[in-house]
């Protein structure tokens, strides 16, 4: 039998049929094709200069490539075996669409829940045990309830750790030390200056002598060089992009839910932390306050006080059917100590749908949150076009009798849909609208529910506020900072939120704002620690007594010992380069 086609490639068309010619046998034919190239790849024609065609009637290169088969004239096809021929494929059977078993039953009808919520002191019992708990602590306190002995002990620890791994054996650090670090950090989210090295400028309209008397400049930024938070040598392989804020993140939860959860309404909502450099982390998310940074999720209370969070590191690798707002409510409800039904979660419409709704009932949730149009599982509102024509104050709403969930859709300022699992219409209440015809405020009718979320909803948007008031202004370098010292204003704004709540409960607890409450840990972190005293010894020796200490003059320019600028005197006995126009001398020799 003789054999089958043989295919050879060219790239030119020239070379395909030099190749045909210079065969010296006839007794072939030959099938030529022009194979197009990879849509993916551009061509050699596409990058062709123009201004330079050939002017060769025959192409000097193709898109793709030549293939050139040769078939000798007595092969007959009819002789190939059934075994030559390869099977078809089987057409797959197309996937059956999976019948959606909790298919809504729209009714225009007042909604009626199966399940009754118990009004119950049992927060208000939580919330004594905490005031209780803290009736006697300081601001300082306070926030070492959050930033702990735990929290302490792992930075001293692993920074002292880095900094051995990186042959800088001299590094120590201790948890007071590390106290005068935040004092300085904490300070200039109130006091900020053009760069962080003005701190401990000479100038006495622009250094902070607080800051100076207590830690050196090269003192601090040692540490800030050195700081970290987990051992490098347990993190190879990990695909958690957080790996290195991991343990501080679980540590200031844990903080801060160490009483319980002592809220009913707890809002959960997006926080972004400003960042312009390279991280996979990073986002871009237009139109918020916010641009460029990491996207931080929160579960707070109404308040602003931080339950749960987590920084969003992108698309999981675990499959799950929840939406990834869904899955980010779910997941920041199990980091949190809580009991389903004493607790009611409000949420905006990145989170909401029908699904989630009906999940967090089950889980015995009572839930609220605006809806998107288009995730209101087909329910039979007015449109939102045909709203905005209605007059203000008009709602139209729908039950689902099936799962229990309501759907409003309202005419404010703007066409407002939310759902709700537990939640009613009327009463109604009422709120105050600008009124153009009338020009001034009218009372206008608000479905119970729209009440209820905006009573509850805005937690996070309050935390994001009182951290933003006085944010640490020292920027850092490496990627985790941002979120570090981010951390770190989030544990004051939890720390201060539980002095408003003692200042609510005991009268003798005086209320303070977050400057001042942030002012006292600054300050009392900033006191310089006494020290013993030097043993004096004799002027021969180079002692500090101002006995026949005389300052003279040198040649060359030295630093001085305690201020560290270039100058040209010195004492005669100690030899000690030291400032004359500064009391430097004078201090030095006390």
């Amino acid at each position: 039998m003789a054999n089958r086609n043989v295919f050879t490639s060219y790239k030119r068309l020239e070379e395909a049929l030099e190749s045909i010619m210079a065969d010296e046998s006839n007794d072939e034919e030959y099938d030529m094709v022009l194979v197009p190239p990879d849509p993916a790849v551009v061509s050699d024609e596409e990058e062709g200069n123009e201004d330079n065609l050939a002017a060769s009637r025959f192409p000097m290169d193709v898109p793709g490539t030549i293939e050139v088969g040769r078939r000798h004239p007595d092969y007959d096809v009819s002789e190939l075996s059934d075994s030559d021929d390869e099977p078809l494929r089987p057409i797959p059977a197309k996937r059956a669409k999976k019948c959606d078993v909790h298919l809504p039953v729209w009714r225009k009808t007042q909604p009626t829940y199966s399940s009754t919520y118990e009004i119950t002191d049992i927060i208000q019992k939580r919330q004594k045990y905490v005031v209780e708990s803290l009736a006697d602590c300081n601001p300082v306190m306070l926030f070492e309830k959050i930033f702990d002995h735990d929290v302490m002990d792992l930075i001293t620890t692993n920074s002292v750790l880095y900094a051995n791994q990186n042959n800088r054996h001299g590094f120590e650090l201790d948890s007071a030390c590390l106290k005068k670090f935040f004092g300085v950090l904490i300070l200039t989210g109130y006091h900020e200056l053009p760069s962080e090295r003005a701190y401990w400028s000479l100038d006495e309209d622009l250094g902070v002598p607080l800051i100076a008397n207590c830690m050196s400049r090269n003192r601090f930024l040692e540490i800030k060089r050195n700081l970290h938070f987990v051992d490098n040598g347990l993190i190879d392989g990990s695909k958690d992009k957080m790996i290195k804020l991991r343990s501080l993140c679980d540590l200031i939860q844990r903080n801060s839910s160490q009483w319980g959860v002592f809220h009913e309404s707890l809002s959960v909502d997006e926080s972004m932390i400003k960042y312009f450099g390279r991280h996979p982390s990073k986002q871009f998310i237009q139109g918020k306050p916010v641009r460029f940074g990491y996207r931080n999720w929160a579960a707070t209370s109404s308040d602003g006080y931080c339950y749960a969070f987590d920084v969003y590191c992108g698309k999981s690798t675990e499959p799950s059917n929840d939406t990834l707002g869904a899955r980010v409510v779910k997941s920041l409800l199990a980091k949190m100590p809580v009991v389903p039904k004493e607790h009611i979660v409000y949420f905006d419409n990145f989170f909401t749908n029908h699904q989630l709704l009906l999940d967090l009932g089950r889980l015995g949730f009572r839930s609220t949150g605006t809806v998107r149009e288009n995730r209101t599982k087909k329910c039979p509102l007015i449109t939102v076009k045909n709203m905005k024509k209605k007059p203000r104050a008009e709602y139209d709403y729908s039950f689902d009798t099936k799962n229990e969930i309501t759907m409003v859709r309202w005419k404010d300022n703007n066409v407002v849909t939310m759902g709700t699992n537990f939640d009613d219409i009327e009463p109604l209440g009422k709120v105050k609208r600008w009124c153009n015809i009338r020009k001034q405020k009218v009372d206008v009718n608000i479905p119970k529910m729209f009440v209820n979320y905006n009573k509850g909803m805005g937690g996070v948007d309050q935390m994001d506020q009182s951290i933003s008031l006085y944010r640490i202004s020292i920027k850092g370098k490496k990627w985790w900072w941002v979120i570090f010292t981010y951390l770190l204003d989030m544990a004051i704004s939890n720390a201060w939120r539980l002095h408003v709540l003692l200042s609510k409960t005991k009268q003798e607890i005086t209320y303070m704002d977050q400057l001042s409450f942030r002012r006292i840990i600054a300050r009392t972190y900033l006191r310089p620690t006494k020290t013993k005293s030097r043993p004096s010894s004799s002027a021969a020796l180079g002692g500090r007594n101002n006995n026949g200490h005389n300052p003279e003059r040198m040649e060359n320019p030295l630093r001085c010992v305690i201020c560290h600028q270039r100058i040209r005197w010195r004492c005669e006995i100690c030899l000690k380069t030291l400032c004359v126009e500064r009391p430097c001398f004078k201090q030095f020799h006390t």
